[in-house]
């Protein structure tokens, strides 16, 4: 009898009460890991409102937990500490990485710089946690011991699906990226982010279709200067220089190219954009799958951008495949700014 009161004295609510405390140091890490004052927060973001969903859906579940008054397990309540503890460990391990750069930044995996894979791992596996939390605590309200476990992890996986769902829809349903839907005439400058360069220093036919797709908008005087980032092309020049050298053979003078040549992933190229040329108003080329993430990303970075569509074709097995992916890095940035 002691036993069970013991045990009913016992609260999910601090547990949700840590995972609302996760998430906003998650989120504090999103923004300060890219160099932006936590000022700029702003909760109508889409990533920062599937954040706190998680959090406060763990919370509301832990409150109802508490006054449904069921008997639970002192052993169940104590693995929900252990995997927030685990998010936790995560988010410092995160942390660590970040202030003490343990790993070499030139250093790629799986074609990522390996920080950048870590990070987003480590994040991956906190956020993962954090859903099978949810689905833990709710799975309580079911009173189904038999295979617990696996309808947790069932559960688990198919709220992740949701979201890379839900991500997948944005990226196929946004906003035609046409030069009649621009809202002016005259921009501060375009913008090509780097795309793949082949052989020889040639542009891989995507590249190549936003290099002449922005060519066409300078020589109608849309925007006076072109900006090219783009570093990533192991042996080979830069996606910058080659792009450079492609508008210059075509007669662009090159006073009117701003080269970057550092940067090797979109998210790279938009803090470049952000912290060079914040309060200008730039126009970005790339193909109409990739505008989708970079949208959201400057509304992240809080910086002035709109896109264009190249007129590159894609085949509808690529089309998926691009789509697909861009879903997948979307989510990731949405959820960990990366």
């Amino acid at each position: 009898m002691l036993k069970k009161k013991y045990r009913n004295r016992i609260s999910f609510i601090p547990i949700g009460v840590l995972s609302l405390v996760f998430m906003c140091v998650l989120v504090y890490i999103k923004y300060e890991s890219n160099g932006i004052s936590f000022k700029n927060f702003k909760l109508n973001y889409i990533g920062n409102i599937l954040n706190f969903i998680i959090s406060i859906a763990i919370l509301i579940s832990s409150i109802i937990l508490k006054f449904s008054k069921k008997d639970i397990q002192q052993s169940k309540k104590v693995i929900a500490l252990i995997l927030m503890v685990l998010s936790y460990i995560a988010l410092v391990l995160i942390i660590f990485i970040d202030k003490f750069h343990i790993v070499k930044l030139t250093t790629h995996l799986f074609n990522v710089p390996i920080q950048k894979f870590l990070t987003g791992f480590l994040f991956s596996f906190a956020i993962t946690l954090q859903v099978y939390l949810f689905n833990y605590i709710v799975g309580f309200f079911f009173e189904q011991d038999k295979l617990y476990g696996l309808r947790i992890l069932i559960r688990t996986v198919l709220s992740l699906t949701i979201l890379i769902v839900f991500t997948l829809f944005y990226v196929w349903n946004v906003s035609i990226y046409s030069v009649e839907n621009l809202s002016k005439k005259q921009y501060d400058y375009g913008c090509i982010p780097g795309a793949a360069v082949w052989s020889k220093n040639k542009p891989s036919p995507i590249f190549e279709a936003r290099i002449r797709k922005t060519l066409g908008l300078f020589r109608k005087k849309y925007f006076k200067k072109i900006i090219l980032t783009g570093g990533n092309a192991p042996g080979e020049i830069t996606e910058a220089e080659t792009a450079e050298r492609y508008l210059i053979n075509l007669g662009v003078n090159k006073k009117d190219l701003i080269v970057e040549k550092t940067t090797s992933t979109t998210s790279e190229q938009i803090k470049y954009l952000k912290n060079n040329f914040a309060d200008k108003e730039i126009l970005i080329v790339s193909d109409g799958f990739h505008l989708s993430r970079i949208k959201q990303m400057a509304q992240f970075f809080n910086l002035k951008v709109e896109g264009v569509s190249s007129d590159y074709a894609l085949s509808f097995e690529k089309t998926i495949y691009y789509r697909t992916r861009e879903s997948i890095a979307l989510l990731m940035f949405w959820l960990f700014a990366i």
